[in-house]
């Protein structure tokens, strides 16, 4: 078994798209919704929106819901991640969205759909306030063109 990290499953722009979609639906500034969703939502554009979605779960799950959960602090022993059921339903969160990911060319939708359970996921799991999340998204893209480089 190899000692280096495994590859992300998302680039940097994905992640970066992701943070201006959020952020252009927080400033309800609907022509930046629109570019940054493509002008014709076509199914391309679709999947870049779903895939940017998924990007951010992704960084916002592994990267700090759950570090916060209770077994993982206090280093303790679960197994397998069944036996613990927030560990299991934020994995299940995370893979939803990236099964969105191939319903989006059926249905644009599924990207803004994305986007509000994205903005959820901020507010209801990290205890962040709504006029906190420009904030959050910020510290995103700063560590996303630090760490991703």
């Amino acid at each position: 078994m190899s000692d280096r990290p495994k590859k992300r499953p998302y680039t940097k722009e994905e992640v970066l798209h992701g943070v201006a979609l959020i952020q252009a639906h927080l400033a309800e500034d609907m022509d930046a919704i629109a570019a940054l969703q493509g002008w014709e939502e076509d199914e391309q554009s679709a999947r870049e929106t779903a895939r940017a979605m998924f990007a951010l779960a992704h960084i916002i799950v592994y990267g700090a819901v759950i570090p916060q959960m209770w077994v993982i602090k206090k280093d303790f022993p679960y197994g397998h991640t069944g036996n613990v059921p927030e560990l299991a339903l934020a994995l299940l969160f995370v893979q939803r969205i990236e099964q969105r990911v191939e319903l989006a060319h059926v249905h644009p939708v599924v990207g803004a759909l994305s986007a509000g359970d994205v903005m959820g996921l901020i507010v209801e799991c990290l205890g962040t306030k709504m006029d906190e999340v420009p904030a959050f998204l910020d510290s995103v893209r700063e560590q996303t063109l630090r760490i991703m480089a």
